[in-house]
């Protein structure tokens, strides 16, 4: 919203007679395995591949002999542990009781504003045509009301709500705890190899390579297959990169959903929370960038569109943007009305 050169956004039709586009009929998804797949989700499936692949192939293989049973069975229980909880994430229905008990699956009916105001008005979904419970909404991704809504995980292309969600977050933490044990590996792979590469090639197919440094192994013991000394390097380089940035990312969101859980929000309710101090803000931008152009009438006009807090920044704004002569001149007006002038 522009309020230096626009007029206020309409908040109704001119012509009450006036057509309102209504939402185009779509049928819903019932889990992360509903057509189209996500791009994220995608994404995600190559990623846990690659760190699988290279992690288990190559990077373990490399560790002391001591230590081979605790690199393979650490970080691997956590491997298998979040492939089980993310599938399960992904393929369960997180849609309310009596959505799921109804055949939803076929041609929804189409919302019209021109009759209701919400999509849910009184706990029944007039897309759905069931009532739901007081904490479902209606995910306009999966054309669905979601029972305990959460949010959309583009990354499991299913929503996350109360069926799903401890599954959810067992699956960053999952995530988080095997990376991080094979981060460590490959940053002592990755030192190592300069230190001492001898402390590397423990297995006994290194013995028939003594005397070749420069030519190493991967995918040991059941699949050797030699390699060079630099492509070693620039693997564990590449996986400790996109590693530690999926660790630093994933931390992150399990920073927030802890913060959630502390404040006993949802994500959904957390970003309603927020919205007014956006408005705040986008006000605040709005008058820096062109305080000249703002007019007293403005302010009656924008006090229809704003909440209290953003109403009230943008008066102080407005006020301290005026010049000195302003104030004299309404002063001297305001003197001669009350006969002192």
């Amino acid at each position: 919203m522009n309020i230096c050169n626009k007029p206020p956004n309409k908040t109704a039709p001119e012509n009450l007679g006036e057509a309102v586009p209504e939402v185009q009929v779509q049928r819903a998804r019932r889990n992360g395995w509903s057509w189209p797949l996500h791009l994220f989700q995608i994404t995600a499936w190559l990623l846990y591949l690659f760190f699988a692949l290279v992690g288990f192939g190559i990077l373990v293989p490399l560790l002391p002999r001591h230590w081979l049973p605790a690199g393979y069975i650490c970080p691997g229980v956590c491997f298998i542990y979040h492939l089980v909880v993310h599938l399960t994430a992904v393929s369960i229905d997180p849609a309310d009781a009596n959505v799921r008990e109804k055949n939803y699956l076929g041609p929804l009916a189409t919302f019209n504003r021109n009759q209701h105001a919400h999509v849910i008005e009184n706990h029944h979904c007039h897309v759905c045509d069931v009532d739901v419970g007081a904490k479902s909404k209606h995910c306009g991704t999966c054309n669905k009301c979601v029972c305990g809504f959460d949010h959309h995980c583009k990354w499991l292309n299913n929503c996350v709500g109360e069926r799903n969600y401890w599954l959810f977050l067992n699956s960053v933490l999952s995530a988080i705890l095997g990376l991080g044990l094979l981060l460590l590996v490959a940053c002592y792979v990755f030192v190592e190899f300069f230190i001492d590469p001898t402390m590397l090639r423990s297995d006994q197919h290194f013995d028939a390579l003594e005397n070749h440094t420069d030519r190493w192994f991967v995918f040991l013991p059941a699949a050797p297959v030699e390699t060079r000394a630099s492509a070693i390097l620039v693997t564990a380089g590449i996986f400790i990169l996109l590693s530690l940035l999926t660790v630093i990312l994933l931390g992150h969101l399990l920073t927030f959903h802890i913060y959630l859980m502390w404040n006993k929000l949802t994500t959904y309710e957390y970003i309603l929370q927020q919205r007014p101090q956006q408005e705040a803000k986008e006000v605040d931008k709005q008058l820096e960038s062109c305080p000249s152009q703002v007019r007293p009438s403005q302010v009656l006009v924008l006090s229809v569109h704003f909440s209290k807090p953003a109403l009230l920044i943008l008066t102080v704004k407005f006020l301290a943007q005026l010049p000195p002569i302003w104030f004299t001149k309404q002063s001297h007006k305001c003197l001669c009305q009350h006969g002192r002038g």
